[in-house]
């Protein structure tokens, strides 16, 4: 989405290709072939974007959109352990082709196939199925050996399908967790192969080793269907023909002398010639001077070459020769015996079976045996080389040590190294129960210490102990600090940065404004704030439904901010923010605002407000209705709105987590919602009142401030009383009328009531109590049961010295 802002980034369009790339790469370990042929085609597509062969569009960050959304429910699944069988093929399909459209390939991949039918059948399966030319002449048939050719003929007339398979592995396979040569081995129904090298190998200097460069041939007994799941994470890499028993017919001289049992010579093959090439230049450089220095590595380096050689061919009885003149070169420090060994095995070796990707297997099945062989193999039962036909014959000694072994040295360094490594790595992933204990557990602890000071109480009022008391007081200083400090340390364990919610913004206005239309800038602010995880994880749906309903009634669409003087591009900003122990969001646009006329209109058609209602109630009141259960302005139901389900449910799951929304809108300009919610869930503080002998608690962050007033400065109207405080009137309600409790409010000795002054849904009231006792830290538990219908309170809390507090809900209450 940044890049449909700045096409041209470079950086940008190299981060999204490797992105792209490694996670290709990664799905290739799992068995999603749905999701490689899709992320295939991604990186296909972005490949062609970095190389200005296509441009960065709308129209192709949608497209690689439904691909990230394809790839991740791919992902869902398989953490839910779904099964995986080729439920989504199809839409795999769709999508890859889609995909390769942008960048021209899937009109080219039809064309240069004649059969569109066969080319559609494979792409649903993952294959390119190309059907071979009438006769056959287009493939290289006769490189097949004669006897595999009529072990092929005899499966073919047999009913047996038979395909030849022009396997090309892409360059960068090994950097892919791909092992094109085991793949090419283990085709099913293998009946011969041969391996096809570049027309022209590059300087050995500019040689790369990591890029893959050679093709398989190969002829394979299988069906069409098994050899299409044996590539599904190859298709593009793969192309397979059908052949017909009549391709493979023997030639006619050929069948004239296997009948008459002829033998004909064989021809010159080109392996040998190799061979006798590779033999002389490992001849040459033993011949070669060479410093004593790096005399092991010499004779080691050609030794493997020769070994590799005989492997090549299947001929281990050499490999147990050869390994025997290395050991002489190696004690001796002499390149003599693998010369010697060198003249005693002219060209042409004899050969094992017939060298192709099967033999090479076998080869490489053989090669401890061959290694025993070597060791078993006594010096007496060899020919002695006229090289060293006058020197005694040096006892075998077993192989050399390996080098890390022969260097203690460096893997002292190598351990040291180790060590650092291990002392580098500063996080460890704690599983989200065991850190949910902590807190519980430094709860409890916050619970046992309150209890100290009535246990100081009690020591200095029953029992005189008043240098005990001052005692348990002190300790509990230290105690408190020290809890304090815990918890604050474990609720930072528990912290997550709100990007976590933020992230998924960016693409729900991108969707959702261009389905309504409308152009609009989104800004994030503040995306490392930091909050409790159970807040972050209940804040994610509430302000989706916020950024939906800005979208779809607060900004206007160009035409018509463009009337009203404004830009055509509006502006959607979510901002993040500590203030105190509150983590503050605001999601603030610049549209039309909040009309309060049309709220109250609706409102009275919808019976949420009377007629008497409907005359004196404020505009700040009308904004709020918008939280009413049941309420919209949409005139028509569609899928973004109109359904009186939106910012109810948004206040409801604030309320839940113990925050507060604080909603103001200027018509014409646009509309603020502020939510306050606590940094944490786990531990509450409270202020503790009595009132009628009774203790309640209620939570700090409503709490605004204490006074006591005289009785005679109260005020009496309609009911209700109220009080001016520095100015301005404040609304006043009892506890004792508002709980039921039969009781007058107390005064104090001065004939001075107690009001708690408490802010709910940014309105100041005062509360009517008895008396101000202390603050305190509790762990809330919410009410069960019957007590649950209780709506008055929002939880109990254990007291230190065993009591219950019912800690009360101040948004029920007023």
């Amino acid at each position: 989405m940044q890049l449909e802002d700045a096409p041209e980034h470079v950086e940008l369009l190299e981060s999204l290709f490797r992105m792209v790339h490694t996670l290709k790469g990664n799905s290739g370990l799992f068995d999603v072939p749905e999701m490689t042929r899709v992320l295939h085609a991604c990186e296909d597509l972005m490949d062609a974007v970095r190389r200005r062969q296509v441009a960065y569009s709308e129209v192709l960050a949608d497209r690689l959109l439904d691909a990230m959304d394809f790839v991740a429910m791919l992902c869902d699944g398989l953490e839910m352990e779904a099964e995986q069988a080729d439920p989504h093929a199809q839409e795999a399909v769709q999508i890859a082709s889609s995909l390769r459209q942008l960048i021209g390939e899937h009109a080219g991949v039809e064309s240069a196939v004649g059969d569109l039918a066969r080319i559609g059948d494979a792409q649903d399966r993952g294959a390119a199925i190309v059907a071979a030319p009438a006769a056959g002449q287009a493939l290289p048939l006769r490189a097949i050996p004669e006897p595999l050719r009529r072990q092929a003929f005899a499966q073919a007339q047999a009913g047996g399908e038979l395909h030849w398979i022009a396997y090309r592995p892409s360059r960068e396979c090994f950097f892919q967790g791909d092992d094109p040569f085991h793949r090419a081995r283990e085709v099913p129904g293998f009946i011969w192969g041969r391996i096809e090298a570049p027309a022209a190998w590059p300087p050995l200097a500019e040689l790369n080793a990591y890029d893959c460069v050679l093709h398989f041939q190969i002829v394979a007994a299988a069906s069409q269907a098994e050899l299409m799941e044996y590539f599904r994470y190859v298709p593009d890499q793969v192309e397979l023909t059908q052949l017909a028993a009549q391709w493979l017919a023997p030639a006619p001289e050929s069948a004239e002398r296997a009948s008459a049992g002829a033998h004909a010579e064989p021809a010159q093959d080109p392996i040998d010639a190799v061979m006798a090439e590779i033999f002389a230049i490992q001849r040459q450089i033993l011949q070669s001077e060479a410093n004593m220095g790096w005399q092991d590595g010499r004779t080691q380096a050609v030794a493997s070459t020769l070994m590799n050689c005989c492997r090549s061919i299947g001929n281990l009885e050499l490999i147990g020769e050869l390994e025997i003149a290395r050991q002489q070169s190696l004690q001796l420090r002499s390149c003599d015996p693998l010369l010697a060994w060198l003249n005693a095995n002219p060209l042409p070796l004899q050969r094992g079976p017939v060298a192709s990707v099967a033999s090479v297997a076998s080869a490489e099945a053989g090669a401890e045996a061959a290694e025993a062989v070597a060791v078993e193999v006594r010096q007496e039962s060899l020919p002695q080389p006229e090289a060293l036909s006058r020197q005694e014959p040096p006892q075998v000694q077993p192989p050399a040590p390996p080098l890390r072994e022969s260097l203690p040295e460096e893997s002292g360094r190598a351990g040291r190294r180790a060590e650092e490594s291990l002392s580098g790595n500063k996080s460890v992933k704690v599983e989200q129960v065991k850190i949910d204990r902590l807190m519980n557990l430094i709860g409890e602890m916050v619970v046992s210490k309150n209890a100290l000071p009535y246990l100081a109480q009690r020591a200095e009022d029953q029992f005189g102990v008043r240098e005990l008391a001052r005692e348990i007081k002190a300790q509990y200083a230290v105690i408190n600090r020290i809890a304090e400090e815990m918890q604050d340390a474990i609720m930072q364990v528990r912290m997550m940065p709100v990007s976590v919610v933020f992230q998924r913004f960016p693409r729900l206005v991108r969707d959702i404004s261009r389905k309504l239309g409308k152009e609009v800038q989104l800004v994030l602010v503040g995306e490392e704030t930091e909050a409790d995880k159970n807040i972050i994880e209940a804040l994610a749906d509430p302000l989706i439904h916020i950024v939906r309903n800005s979208l779809d009634h607060g900004l206007e669409g160009p035409e018509q901010r463009r009337a009203s003087g404004k830009p055509a591009l509006g502006s959607l900003t979510i901002s993040a923010a500590h203030e105190g122990d509150q983590v503050v969001i605001v999601i603030e646009d610049d549209g039309k605002g909040i009309d309060p006329a049309l709220i109250k209109r609706k409102a009275y058609e919808k019976g949420l407000i009377d007629e008497a209602q409907l005359e004196r109630i404020s505009d700040q009141d009308a904004v709020n209705l918008v939280f009413s259960s049941g309420f919209s302005t949409a005139e028509v139901v569609s899928d973004l709105s109109g359904r009186g389900v939106g910012m109810d449910v948004v206040r409801n799951a604030v309320e839940k987590v113990n925050g507060s929304l604080a909603l103001h809108s200027v018509s014409g300009k646009g509309t603020r919602l502020q939510i306050s919610l606590p940094l944490s869930m786990a531990v509450t503080k409270v202020m503790i009142i009595e009132s009628d002998g009774q203790l309640f608690g209620v939570p700090m962050e409503h709490v605004m401030e204490t006074v006591r007033v005289p009785r005679s400065s109260l005020h009496f109207a309609n009911s209700s009383a109220k009080m001016v405080l520095r100015g301005h009137i404040l609304g006043l309600k009892g506890i004792n009328q508002i709980l039921g409790i039969a009781a007058e409010q107390k005064t104090n000795a001065d004939g001075e009531v107690a009001v708690l002054v408490v802010r709910v849904g940014g309105q100041s009231v005062g509360l009517v109590i008895d008396d101000f006792r202390e603050t305190v830290d509790v762990i809330q538990k919410p009410l069960l049961g019957i007590l649950g219908g209780l709506s008055l309170y929002s939880g109990s809390a254990l007291m230190g010295d065993g009591s219950v507090l019912m800690v009360l809900n101040t948004r029920e209450m007023f």
